[in-house]
């Protein structure tokens, strides 16, 4: 068996309308319950996320946001964890440099942040996760890519983004890309992108996150998140092989499991 450096990353939602567990981790006590289970289950990197990015998800005000995020970083400060914050605001990304915080995640794809800002991060030796979404969570199921339309504009996201953070300063290992599987895709689409993301895999770092998503259940006509569990393991697997960066999931202990099996 072939070893696997992908790196498992725990999703942690902070908010109460998440799709897969919207609610159960809302305080901040419950979500670092939460981390202290997935940490004991084996991920590599917490992603904290406040906002929830659903389809149809409304946006949350930026001091509301940070009112669900800083008593949780407050804690991990304390920790040695690698951590990755979910958001897309600025004053929210620039607040995180009094953190111990290594990833943002950014799910507008840098789309609103400012070169300075980014350079910043850079000269910190941290790391960039730019994510694409069409649209926003309120409007990206509307109409969502076709298969056709889906093409050029994932390259040309993929070319465009790592240029520019390149450019900025940070070297290819703290740039991870993610297409944004689900998000204002159509089905078709979406495993376009997994097979594309597969074959890029060796080149460029790629972090990708499939679990309990909507057009599995759809595929396979699952209509609990829970119950999409089992074939979002099989499509992680396939990640784990391919050599991506990062696989975000829900359901941790299962996937370390597989990675351990083929890790010698």
């Amino acid at each position: 068996m072939s070893e696997s450096s992908a790196l498992i990353m725990g999703i942690v939602n902070v908010t109460p309308d998440s799709f897969s567990d919207g609610g159960r981790f809302f305080t901040s006590d419950l979500a670092l319950g939460r981390i202290e289970k997935l940490l004991q289950d084996g991920a590599d990197i917490i992603d904290i996320g406040a906002e929830s990015t659903r389809p149809d998800a409304a946006p949350v005000p930026l001091e509301e946001e940070w009112r669900r995020l800083k008593p949780v970083l407050a804690v991990l400060d304390q920790q040695s964890l690698r951590i990755s914050v979910d958001t897309y605001k600025p004053e929210i990304m620039r607040r995180l440099l009094d953190h111990r915080v290594e990833i943002i995640n950014d799910v507008q794809g840098a789309g609103q942040v400012d070169d300075a800002f980014l350079s910043q991060w850079a000269k910190l030796g941290r790391c960039y996760l730019p994510m694409h979404m069409h649209r926003d969570p309120k409007s990206m199921q509307t109409k969502p890519l076709s298969l056709e339309e889906c093409k050029p504009i994932i390259q040309n996201f993929y070319e465009a983004t790592q240029a520019r953070l390149l450019r900025l300063g940070f070297p290819r290992d703290k740039i991870w890309l993610d297409p944004g599987i689900g998000f204002g895709k159509n089905d078709q689409a979406n495993l376009y992108l997994i097979r594309d993301a597969l074959q890029r895999a060796a080149e460029t770092p790629i972090a990708l996150g499939i679990s309990r998503k909507s057009f599995i259940g759809r595929l396979l006509d699952i209509e609990s998140p829970e119950e999409r569990d089992a074939p979002s393991k099989m499509l992680e697997l396939a990640f784990l092989f391919a050599g991506v960066k990062a696989v975000r999931t829900h359901n941790v202990r299962h996937l370390r499991r597989l990675k351990d099996m083929i890790t010698p």
